[in-house]
């Protein structure tokens, strides 16, 4: 399951400076950082940090010829995707990591990522400007009519979701799509998309029952601000992820019991918070980033600008993740971008001085 300014060449701008979190950057490019938020039920307390409890082993999915590489996603037959630095390092490349090779999911001249894979092996992500479906090695390019697009979310049916622009409307205006069934779905079609109430919208991941999260945001707006919501059966519903009245908030994931998780982001402090919205009670997760959520509950994320990584938590308890490494193991700065439901971990890393995409798997 599963991020404005164009999320794919804020990807590839992230790889080449050794950041983390490619769908976080999008998110965070398209808002800013900066999400509205209405009042919350209730804001519970993450526990705290833990040591790990479990061991586990590390794997380095190394490059498609470059410096640098980066895993987005993965699926629960342990497939993986994501993007890597070509040999010279001025182009990036989806990749499908399987079978212990990285293979060139869309070779040619043009820049591209994955974002996400399901447990079919179907691949979204963006190719040059354009949103792309991968099934069955054919390239499925998706989008509202506009000239760009990108996809970010694919649940087991094959729906797609993600943002595009508008047939005939205005450059860099976008509405967040899904795609199911051969059809392409504006799940915002009420917002104006001209004069001072423009807004742009886009939808982050889908589960598989089909319900989707992702947020709106005025373009004129500021300080910026948005709007997070769930859309199912073509209803949207506001969602409550801020940790108060005074900050704003972000959606990234979803898993099939539609738990959400995401960010709440507090302009004082420049500083995010880590959330977990279940069963409509809010809980705050630590500083970061939450990036993915299994089906098992178990959370993955970052912590931007933070040599400290990324960090699991589950039942309760949040283990930073370069802890979760062996010991002498070469690597630092683990940041998080997808958990499967067999608890196997993705995300980027620095692996004796190299940027690379990396797989943790429990040992037991």
């Amino acid at each position: 399951m599963k991020s404005n300014w164009l999320g794919e060449r804020s990807t590839y701008r992230a790889l080449s400076r050794k950041c983390t979190a490619p769908k976080l950057i999008a998110a965070s490019a398209l808002l800013i950082a900066c999400v509205f938020a209405s009042a919350l039920t209730l804001v519970a307390s993450a526990a705290p940090t833990a040591s790990h409890t479990r061991s586990y082993s590390i794997t380095d999915l190394g490059t498609l010829g470059g410096a640098s590489s980066s895993a987005s996603a993965i699926n629960n037959r342990g497939q993986i995707v994501g993007s890597s630095s070509l040999s010279g390092d001025v182009s990036f490349h989806a990749f499908l990591y399987e079978r212990g090779r990285m293979i060139d999911l869309l070779p040619g001249s043009t820049d591209s990522f994955a974002s996400d894979i399901n447990n079919r092996g179907e691949v979204v992500g963006t190719l040059g400007d354009r949103a792309f479906l991968y099934r069955r090695g054919t390239v499925t390019l998706l989008g509202l009519g506009g000239s760009r697009s990108n996809a970010f979310g694919i649940n087991g049916r094959g729906d797609v979701v993600g943002w595009s622009e508008l047939a005939g409307g205005p450059e860099f205006i976008f509405h967040a799509f899904l795609y199911r069934n051969g059809r392409t779905i504006d799940l915002t079609p009420s917002l104006p998309t001209e004069g001072p109430d423009a807004a742009n919208s886009i939808a982050q991941a889908i589960n598989d029952r089909g319900v989707v999260v992702g947020e709106s945001a005025p373009v004129f707006a500021f300080p910026p601000r948005s709007s997070p919501f769930l859309w199912r059966k073509g209803t949207l519903i506001d969602l409550n992820l801020a940790l108060s009245p005074s900050e704003s908030a972000s959606p990234l994931d979803i898993n099939n019991a539609r738990d959400v998780v995401g960010f709440s982001f507090d302009f004082a402090l420049n500083e995010n918070t880590a959330v977990l919205l279940r069963r409509g009670r809010l809980i705050s997760l630590g500083p970061g980033v939450a990036t993915s959520i299994n089906n098992s509950g178990q959370v993955v994320g970052v912590i931007p600008g933070d040599g400290d990584g990324g960090f699991l938590w589950k039942n309760g308890t949040r283990t930073a993740l370069n802890t979760l490494s062996p010991p002498g193991s070469g690597w630092t700065d683990l940041s998080a971008e997808d958990i499967n439901d067999r608890g196997q971990i993705v995300g980027g890393g620095i692996h004796n001085g190299a940027f690379h995409a990396f797989l943790l798997s429990p040992s037991n």
